[in-house]
């Protein structure tokens, strides 16, 4: 049935959804409506997920739940019942075969294309402010290059990780369950709780940038510190994050990925215009600056930050009609991200020089336009919040207090309402101590884009072969590139990474007279 996607057995109410095909892109922009669904992964992917921000039309239909999206994607499980136990047939080689999982997969309800627009909803976001400072700290030739090189080599981890699912382990929906099947619970427990660290420090991550774009937006007020700023990122951020489930969220997420395009289009507008440009311009070049080794490899660490989100590649291929159509949608993906990527940081590094800076926001004209953008990019990072601290508090809830998980009433409430309030006064002291953007991207590249991107894909792929007797068919030459990805890259991007970052961020606090909370302005970000 090459050229067509595998229909999965539907129910004929699933007529009625298919005609809104006018909502596809719509469609592909799904939540979850209910924080079940990571126990329960047969509720993922279910009728009404079709229909994401439509979410009231598909319910009358079917009255199930939505998929999963976000982190959520990462701490699925389908190895184990809804009562915690694992599955016998966890470990066993499950090619696929073009039937779904009823019992414990998701339903497979997207085409190619909600696949690609997928990817790009989770993936594309505020890496793409910190790129025109890339390429200024790489030049024209090795920053172009770099952002393709990624690119593909971002493509050829998400490849050999649809080749474990498809041709050894068609049941995995997360990083957890392949590290449970290749070396039982203990690794599974790291895989996890890597996991839960890389969204952590994202959140971290988001209340920085939110304070960022609070102080670009309201550019005027040069009487307003960086903490305060931050004081009133946690203040916003603490209503939005208290529904217990993404129910609330579902219109949330269009304007979410709108927001943070149209923010791009008027940042590309201020640059095209002419309007924006450095008070110290110096034009672009080919060659690359002279700098530091660690300070220029911060640049390409930021083009990590940029393509991460491997760890919610299974869930998504699960959700596929045909999962074996995955490399597909992926690459379409990838190359209308590199597209996007490749011209936000050309165009800015034309017009605004080498000195753009590392947080784009602040290298636009001071004016409304300035204002919009930033507050549309600050919408989008609200958005993004809520979506990365919903499974952790989830788990978090559940550990706690398992028997009010599911409930509701004041006692539920207001341990959510406690968890939440730790997670953000912990990300405001973070984001205080590193108020870099581009530096604390580096850190979270380091610690954990370089094991998600490089470490795990390979290794999952060597041990799915060995496992199955298939390692000695591996090409030479496949095999010195994994070889690569585990005992060069990895260890390469994780080592000097971090000590790049760190180096970055002592180098950025040594050249200011200001400390952590004290008074830090635009002018010294």
């Amino acid at each position: 049935m090459a050229g067509s996607d595998v229909e999965a057995p539907a129910p004929a109410s699933l007529e009625v959804v298919k005609k809104a095909n006018s909502m596809d892109v719509v469609a592909s922009l799904r939540n979850v409506n209910d924080m079940k669904a990571m126990d329960d992964p047969k509720m993922i992917g279910s009728i009404a997920s079709i229909e994401g921000s439509l979410k009231s039309l598909a319910s009358k239909v079917s009255g199930t739940s939505a998929s999963v999206r976000g982190p959520a994607r990462s701490l699925v499980s389908s190895i184990r019942t809804s009562d915690g136990t694992v599955r016998e047939d966890a470990k066993e080689m499950q090619p696929e075969d073009g039937e779904p999982d009823h019992q414990h997969g998701p339903a497979r309800v997207s085409s190619w294309y909600h696949t690609s627009f997928n990817l790009m909803a989770e993936i594309m976001g505020t890496g793409i402010l910190s790129l025109p400072s890339t390429m200024a700290g790489l030049g024209y030739i090795l920053g172009s290059f770099s952002i393709v090189v990624f690119a593909i080599g971002v493509y050829y981890a998400g490849f050999i990780l649809s080749k474990v699912k498809n041709r050894y382990y068609k049941q995995v929906l997360s990083y957890g369950d392949m590290s449970y099947i290749i070396h039982g619970e203990v690794f599974e427990k790291f895989t996890r709780g890597l996991l839960y660290a890389n969204w952590y420090s994202l959140m971290c991550y988001y209340i920085l940038a939110l304070a960022s774009c609070l102080m670009s937006a309201f550019y005027w007020r040069t009487d307003i510190c960086f903490w305060m700023w931050g004081l009133m990122a946690v203040a916003i951020l603490v209503p939005f994050a208290q529904p217990r489930t993404f129910h609330a969220i579902s219109f949330f997420s269009l304007l979410s990925t709108v927001s943070i395009i149209v923010a791009v289009a008027i940042i590309a507008a201020a640059f095209i215009t002419g309007t924006t440009t450095e008070e110290e311009f110096v034009p672009p070049t080919w060659k690359v600056p002279q700098q530091p080794f660690l300070a220029g490899y911060s640049n390409i660490a930021n083009i990590l930050f940029a393509f991460q989100g491997q760890s919610e590649f299974y869930e998504m291929a699960s959700e596929m009609k045909n999962p074996k159509k995955f490399p597909f949608s992926l690459g379409v993906s990838q190359v209308i991200m590199a597209s996007m990527y490749l011209f936000t940081a050309l165009l800015a590094y034309t017009y605004g020089g080498a000195n753009v800076n590392g947080f784009i926001l602040y290298s636009l004209p001071e004016n409304a336009l300035r204002t919009v953008c930033s507050l549309l990019v600050g919408v989008h990072i609200i958005v993004a919040y809520m979506i990365t601290n919903q499974p952790l508090a989830y788990k978090t809830h559940e550990f706690l207090s398992k028997a009010t998980i599911h409930a509701s009433g004041t006692k539920p409430a207001l341990i959510h309402l406690a968890i939440t309030s730790v997670f953000l006064a912990i990300g405001y002291i973070v984001s205080n101590v590193i108020p870099f953007f581009a530096d604390m991207q580096g850190v979270i590249s380091a610690f954990a884009a370089a094991p998600i991107i490089f470490f795990f894909p390979a290794y999952f792929y060597i041990q799915a072969c060995r496992k199955n007797g298939d390692w000695a068919g591996v090409p030479i030459y496949e095999k010195a590139w994994l070889a690569t990805m585990i005992v060069v890259l990895f260890p390469f991007c994780f080592g000097v990474g971090l000590v790049s970052s760190i180096s970055g961020i002592a180098t950025n606090w040594s050249g200011s007279d200001q400390k952590p909370f004290q008074c830090i302005v635009a002018s010294q970000l």
